[in-house]
């Protein structure tokens, strides 16, 4: 099994996402004692090798100490919330047993579910070969294709956002359209706007996407301006926050358009990780209180964030709503599949 135990200074989330990799990976639950096992091994090596079967013997006295105590009540706090905003659509369910936690498998009961599982699994993926859990060579195929599978799975849920339609402008394109091209085509698509013929003066010939992944769009039936257009950056890596669409949208996309879809916009940013990835305890807030603070300012910052939640969501609707071609969307799906099992593969040990 390659997946790396949390570090000390690792976020409730991503110990949450330890969790759920060692159930994906392992024959049945996985329970709240062989997390603090982890963490022991890590301060004390004495306490020997991490349990890989379901445990729920009673742990030793040490580790029952005050701080793998709180440890273990703020992943506690950290599954139950993924559980209660999910709900079904969550891939796992977390019971309790002999006063401890429980995590293990949901079963999908239906194509919405199923689809909603496969994102979450597919992001949690994503997400562990960025952090400190799944760690890979940049230059090595899986990685590579990570950002791809983000992008097709932000783009298969976009359309759900706004009730409408969507557009893979993010560079590389499956048409393998130039920017003119595919400006032309994005108009063409939208009905809105008007694409100019030739390269405006003063943009770059090498321009690949103008920063833009992800066009979605509401239009209304009388055809006239004012229709709901939202722009989308898809960010699979640890910098998400460094780069705000709105910085670039104006100079480097909208010039594109001899006339722009619409004057005002919605601006989106898609990551494979929970919004309050990177939010570290404090004893001088409250996290969940700290966490929707937080979420609040970023989104002055960077407009809607879509994040694993929201993706899941959203893919559990796009699954039965119909708002892409089926031919597309088979495709599509079945690329993103494919990249989660030879992920699943490569962290329990396979070479792919």
């Amino acid at each position: 099994m390659r997946v790396s135990a949390p570090l000390d200074s690792s976020t409730r989330a991503v110990l949450a996402d330890w969790v759920e990799l060692q159930v994906l990976l392992s024959d049945g639950p996985i329970a709240e004692q062989q997390l603090l096992r982890s963490q022991a091994v890590q301060s004390d090596p004495e306490h020997g090798d991490v349990l890989s079967n379901l445990d729920l013997e009673p742990v030793d006295e040490e580790i029952l100490e005050p701080a793998a105590d709180e440890l273990s009540q703020r992943v506690n706090e950290e599954l139950t919330y993924r559980q209660s905003t999910l709900g079904s659509l969550y891939p796992f369910e977390i019971t309790f047993e002999y006063g401890s936690w429980i995590l293990g498998r949901r079963d999908a009961t239906d194509d919405s579910e199923e689809a909603a599982h496969g994102t979450y699994v597919c992001c949690l993926l994503i997400a562990a070969m960025h952090s400190e859990l799944l760690p890979l060579p940049s230059l090595h195929t899986l990685f590579i294709r990570s950002a791809k599978i983000m992008q097709t799975v932000s783009y298969l849920t976009a359309a759900e956002i706004l009730g409408g339609s969507a557009y893979w402008f993010g560079y590389p394109r499956p048409d393998h359209s130039n920017m003119l091209t595919a400006v032309q085509n994005l108009v063409e698509a939208m009905g809105l706007g008007e694409a100019p013929v030739a390269r405006p003066a003063g943009l770059s010939r090498n321009a690949n996407d103008g920063t833009v992944d992800i066009v979605a769009w509401r239009s209304f039936r009388d055809g006239q301006p004012g229709a709901i257009v939202a722009y989308g950056q898809v960010a699979s890596g640890r910098n998400w926050e460094d780069k705000p669409i709105g910085a670039y949208v104006k100079g480097h996309f909208i010039p594109w358009f001899a006339k722009s879809p619409s004057y005002h916009h919605i601006e989106l940013l898609f990551i494979p990780v929970l919004q309050h990835h990177k939010l570290q305890e404090s004893e001088s807030y409250d996290f969940r209180a700290e966490a929707l603070a937080t979420a609040r300012v970023r989104e002055m910052d960077f407009g809607v964030v879509i994040d694993r939640l929201r993706l899941t969501e959203l893919m559990a609707a796009s699954k039965v709503s119909g708002r892409y071609d089926d031919g597309e969307y088979a495709s599509h799906s079945a690329d993103v599949s494919s990249w989660a099992m030879d992920a699943l593969a490569y962290a329990a040990g396979v070479e792919t």
